[in-house]
């Protein structure tokens, strides 16, 4: 473990944007942010249209129904949590005959997984309505088994973009992709279609994908074909490779969605809905800081074939710290503001999601804090540290929630859920600071977590004595149209607060500083010539 020892010199090296590696890194991050942002804001206007012309239980069907969904995409082996990483390693070197190996090998296991999808998904049909509560949506589970046939597909393709770092390309279609998608929900639901016509636009979604994706491959990169270049023994490598990510994906697909299983298995189908509503609102809280990292695996990936760890390393050490002064200072705010955004956002009669909302908000949070972590990991080739730590999670989550929804209800699934996501999280980062950086987490804690923690706190309390002074804004969080009035007042109390604390705890420094003007900069170059 000699070869992996941080040189003590390390630690006193400014870590900066500066270089053509670091603006590869922000210039795709900030293309992700572009689709992510996008996705996230189709999905935000789209839940009350959707909940409006859908019944309560109806939601919840479907929300059950994109949860099967994803599983069955979970039959491929892990091979394709592979593409990205070996896509990426071959690229570096001009290696496009491998390229071209790992597209047709992964064409022809997919077509034979998507007849396998379909039949396994009929044939546990029966069970899976019957232990679920799912009612008169047969037709509509056919279609969706289709959909992940298809879809398995253009993820593949769609992967390339992200293997060769053009983001540009790979975000550009899947806003493209989402606005189709948009579109047919809003005219199926207008039809009277129901879940029947969200499964219809479904298949249509993953037909659009695989056809753009398809059709845009080429053109990007010309060196690419898709003859006859079956490589058995590669795919036999990317499965090694990936079944270790494919068991953090089946842990992670456990984590975020078996409470909503035990929801409708222990108090109704109907009640997923409130508790879905809830998971998207921290959804979306999650997203943010996780946007800022989902550019690692494949520059990651990059240094690690070039062995410069050296800036592997800084490169960790500056996504760490400034993922944490995010995601802390966002969960604060929502489990401030979570009655307020809910009532924005929805209107009245989802209060029973307040409590889940909060309560998730720190799992959710606290899930976050690990994805630095995870993700250099996967990208250096080392996917056991958040593999581990999953099925660590995986365990917890179902036992935790069971135990508790029997006493607690549906904000027990979700105690269960942030109390499973917080132990895994501390797993995730004692193991990946020993083996792989070779310090202890109590280092990590002092130089990157404890100072942003401390600080969303007394500016939590902050915003308390604010509305200790001034009680009567507590009311205008049940008025749809002074919601928003309120949470700009108490978040001009928390952000300057927070700011000012992480300066005289000296987490944000000079370098960090002269780094946040070098990024303005940056994204002001970046908006005038953003098409590269």
């Amino acid at each position: 473990m000699n070869d992996l020892r941080v040189p003590d010199q390390l630690h006193h090296q400014p870590v900066t944007f500066e270089g053509e590696f670091s603006k590869k890194l922000v210039t795709n991050t900030l293309f992700n942010f572009i689709g992510r942002f996008w996705s996230f804001l189709v999905t935000l206007l789209l839940t009350p249209y959707i909940l409006s012309h859908l019944k309560v239980d109806e939601f919840g069907t479907w929300v059950l129904l994109s949860i099967f969904m994803n599983s069955f995409n979970l039959l491929d082996l892990g091979l394709g949590s592979s593409f990205v990483k070996h896509i990426s390693q071959y690229y570096t070197h001009d290696d496009y005959d491998r390229i071209n190996r790992v597209l047709w090998s992964g064409l022809i296991f997919y077509g034979v997984l998507g007849l396998a999808q379909i039949g396994i998904g009929l044939s546990v049909q029966k069970p899976l309505f019957r232990l679920f509560h799912i009612s008169g949506a047969s037709d509509a589970y056919f279609l969706v088994l289709l959909s992940c046939a298809v879809s398995n597909i253009s993820i593949m393709l769609l992967s390339v973009f992200k293997g060769v770092q053009r983001m540009d390309k790979s975000n550009s279609l899947e806003i493209k992709i989402s606005f189709v998608q948009a579109l047919g929900t809003i005219l199926f639901l207008r039809a009277g279609w129901g879940v029947f016509g969200l499964a219809v636009n479904a298949l249509i979604g993953a037909c659009c994908a695989l056809l753009l994706s398809a059709f845009t491959l080429p053109r990007v990169i010309p060196n690419l074909s898709f003859r006859w270049h079956f490589d058995g023994p590669l795919l036999r490598e990317m499965f090694a490779y990936g079944i270790k990510l494919q068991i953090s994906q089946v842990g992670g697909l456990i984590c975020f969605r078996i409470d909503k299983l035990i929801v409708s298995r222990f108090l109704g189908i109907a009640s997923v809905s409130f508790y879905e509503v809830s998971s998207r609102l921290t959804s979306f809280m999650r997203a943010l800081p996780l946007i800022s990292i989902s550019a690692l695996i494949p520059a990651t990936a990059e240094l690690g074939a070039r062995q410069d760890r050296q800036k592997l390393l800084r490169t960790y050490v500056l996504a760490s710290k400034y993922v944490a002064m995010l995601t802390i200072a966002i969960t604060a705010f929502l489990i401030l503001e979570a009655r307020s955004v809910l009532m924005l956002w929805l209107g009245p009669g989802f209060e029973s999601s307040v409590i889940l909302v909060q309560i998730l908000a720190i799992g959710y949070g606290a899930n976050v804090l690990g994805g630095v972590a995870s993700q250099t990991g996967a990208g250096v080739g080392h996917p056991e540290f958040d593999m581990r730590s999953t099925v660590l999670l995986a365990i917890l989550n179902p036992v935790l929630s069971i135990i508790l929804v029997m006493r607690f209800g549906a904000a027990g699934a979700a105690a269960g859920t942030t109390l499973a996501f917080v132990v895994a999280t501390t797993y995730l980062l004692t193991s990946f600071q020993r083996n792989y950086i070779e310090e202890s987490l109590r280092s990590v804690l002092q130089e990157v977590y404890l100072r942003p923690i401390a600080a969303g706190v007394f500016a939590t309390l902050a915003v308390l004595a604010f509305r200790h002074v001034v009680p009567q804004i507590g009311s205008w969080q049940t008025v749809r149209w002074l919601a928003p009035v309120k949470m700009a007042a108490e978040f001009g109390v928390f952000a300057p607060a927070y700011i000012l604390l992480l300066v005289a705890f000296r987490q944000v420094t000079t370098i960090d500083r002269q780094n946040f003007v070098r990024l303005m900069s940056f994204g002001t170059t970046f908006v005038r010539h953003s098409f590269r």
